[in-house]
Order: structure tokens, then sequence, then C-alpha cells
């Protein structure tokens, strides 16, 4: 993408009231043969303070619109950290992202320019978000939605709930654009004042309780502590608790010869003695084994969770952006997840199974998963008997 926009010059905010100390007239002097130059005198008018502002260095121009092009051109050098340098750039972007989203643009530059633009989470956004809920293509309306969630602009709402009872798209991995667009209202409502004063609730609540059961630890410890402090006093009357010695050790005689108490009962073999008589591998002494659990991966946007790896069933569930779940199993092809709910989640998450194991199957792109192994597990294929 090219265009003849300039950016406007640079201009200084203290021209208007210049200080007298730097831009007076300058008069020269000669003296003992050499030139000196002095200032004349400021007026009593007093000098403007400075504004101690940090000053930021947008990047020019040409290297925006190179980065535009790349969001919409997989060959492109930089289509793999366009987003990412954008999202960088912040506010000085969204003008060029706001030119490169609309209903008629290629869908691939309006998907990551739409995905930009909620990074950046800037409200001028808005307008061009709006507008490119009427593509044609399905990926890009639900990108779009994603974005609006992100910017957090109410005015959004009207058209997020026409998209949320009309579109019947569904993207190329198969989510829902209405679904999307109703999280977005539930999210976006969440947000609104009222909200935001439950909010205020029930964290006024939690400071309450917080105070009280830090009052009750406080009176547990010095209980706690005074049984301490009376521990070991010796009470008149009472016949004092002789105090415990530790046994000394007693020399080694040597390699054969060791003393045995007769009424000491005889020790029994260790694991390790146990498994070289028996053959078997024996762990080395001072191990501990790592146990071996699944992995844990972060959903990053709201997502359907489904019975089987495929979209040709009803949704048991769903998972929020931020949520942490568990990595059970993948498909064959690979391109679907057997997940659980992890501990940390959002309220509104939940997946319902019917035989009750508390797992779905989720898109792999809407995860991220670490390195590790993941066991493949095919629901399709007949269980086979032990």
């Amino acid at each position: 993408m090219t265009t003849d926009r300039q950016d406007p010059p640079a201009t200084n905010h203290n021209d208007s009231t210049p200080e007298p100390a730097e831009n007076a007239p300058i008069t020269r002097t000669i003296g003992d043969g050499i030139e000196r130059f002095t200032r004349r005198l400021p007026s009593n008018r007093p000098a403007r303070p400075r504004l101690n502002r940090a000053i930021r260095i947008d990047p020019p121009r040409e290297r925006i619109d190179d980065l535009l092009v790349a969001l919409g051109d997989a060959q492109h050098p930089y289509h793999a950290g366009a987003i990412d340098e954008l999202t960088a750039i912040g506010p000085a972007a969204v003008p060029a992202l706001n030119s490169a989203i609309g209903p008629s643009q290629p869908w691939l530059g309006v998907y990551r320019a739409a995905e930009t633009a909620g990074r950046i989470g800037d409200g001028r956004a808005s307008t061009a978000l709006i507008s490119a809920l009427r593509h044609p293509n399905s990926n890009v309306r639900w990108s779009v939605v994603r974005a609006l969630t992100q910017v957090g602009d109410v005015r959004a709402a009207l058209e997020l709930r026409r998209v949320a009872a009309n579109d019947q798209g569904r993207t190329s991995w198969g989510e829902s654009v209405a679904g999307a667009a109703q999280s977005a209202l539930d999210q976006l409502r969440r947000r609104s004042v009222w909200g935001q004063s439950i909010e205020l609730v029930k964290t006024a609540l939690t400071a309450v309780f917080m105070i009280l059961a830090l009052t009750l630890a406080f009176s547990v410890v010095q209980t706690l502590r005074g049984e301490l402090d009376g521990f070991g006093l010796v009470i008149p009357g009472q016949t004092q608790i002789p105090q415990f010695t530790l046994p000394t050790t007693e020399p080694t005689l040597g390699p054969t010869a060791r003393p045995m108490s007769a009424a000491a009962p005889a020790l029994a073999p260790t694991a390790d003695a146990a498994d070289a008589a028996d053959g078997t591998d024996a762990p080395v002494s001072g191990e501990t084994p790592v146990s071996v659990g699944p992995l844990v991966g972060t959903v990053q946007q709201v997502a359907n969770v489904r019975p089987l790896p495929n979209t040709d069933n009803e949704p048991i569930g769903r998972v929020s952006q931020g949520d942490e779940v568990r990595i059970l199993a993948r498909s064959p092809n690979g391109q679907w997840l057997r997940i659980e709910l992890g501990e940390r989640r959002a309220g509104a998450s939940a997946i319902n199974n019917p035989d009750g194991s508390g797992s779905g199957w989720i898109n792999q792109a809407l995860v991220s998963v670490p390195a590790g192994e993941i066991p493949v597990e095919d629901p399709a294929a007949p269980s086979t008997s032990p």
C-alpha cells in the first residue's frame, strides 16, 4: 500500500512565546584587539518555564506503509513481525490502520489490521472496525468482533447485536461469528458503569474479609506465642520433666564385625538391594523421580469447546481469553486438542461434557501450546477390549 500523504512538519509549541534570553539580538564590541560577543539584557517580563516532556520519535510513514503491505502478503519478508512492530508503534499507526480496514479491502490485510488495532486498543479505530463488520469474509468479521471487544467502544454495541442475531458465518476453523459477537456484547456489558460498581463492591467486601482474617490470624499467633513462651517453665509443686539427651555414636569396629543388640530387630533389605537381587533396575539413591503431567496452555481468544474434534456437533462449553487449560490429548491430524480447565480461568468459562469427564475438544489454533509430547487420541476409532 502506498500513499502520497506526507507527515505534517514538526511544530515547536514554544514558538508563540520565545524566551527573551535566547532570541535577543546580538551586538558586537571590540576591545584589546579581540572580538567578543555579548547578549542584550532581557526585559523584565518573566520567562515562561519549559515543560519537561518525554519526546517520542515516531517511525517514518514509509515504514508504516511497508508494514501495512506486509500484513496482507504472506510472502513479504516483514509479514511475520508486522503485527508486533505496528503494535509497538502504537497510536501513531492507527490512522494508517484505519485506511487498511474496510468492507472492500482484501481479506487477509483487513484480518491482520483489525487484530493489530485491537492490540493497540485506540478508540479512533472504532469507526473503521464497525464498517468492516459488513466484510463478505467471515474470518474478517470474526477478527473485527474480537478487536471491538479489546477496544471497548460501546458505540459498537448496536452493530454487534445485529451480527449476533443475523450473522450465520463461520471461520475457516469452525468458530461462529454470531457467537463471538454475543461474547463481545457480554464483555462490553460487564465493562459498563453498573459492572464497575459491582466490582467496587466486591473489592470492598474482599478488603473487609481480609482485615477480619488478618485480625483472627493475629489473635491465633498471639495465643500460640504465649503457649510457646510458657513451654519448659518449672511450676512449684510439679515434677520437672527431664531433658532428653542425644545418644553418643559408637565407633565402627571394622568392615566384617559390628556389634548389635540382641533385642534389636534385623533391618529389612532396602529397595535398592531388593531390586539388585531380582535383576531389576533401581533408581539411583538420592534422585527423586519426576512426575510427568499434562502440558498447560493458555487460551488466546474466546472459543467453543466441542465433544468431538470437528465442528459437526454442538458445543459443550466455552473458554475465555487468558484461561489456563490442561492439554490431555491431540487428534491424529494435530488440528484439535482435548483440554480441561485449569486453575486460572474466567468465571464464565465452563466445560459440561455429558460423559462427566469435564474435558472437550478445541481447535489448536486457539491455544498456545508449550513444547512437549502430547498423546494422540482418536475418538472416532473403535476401542479394543484388553
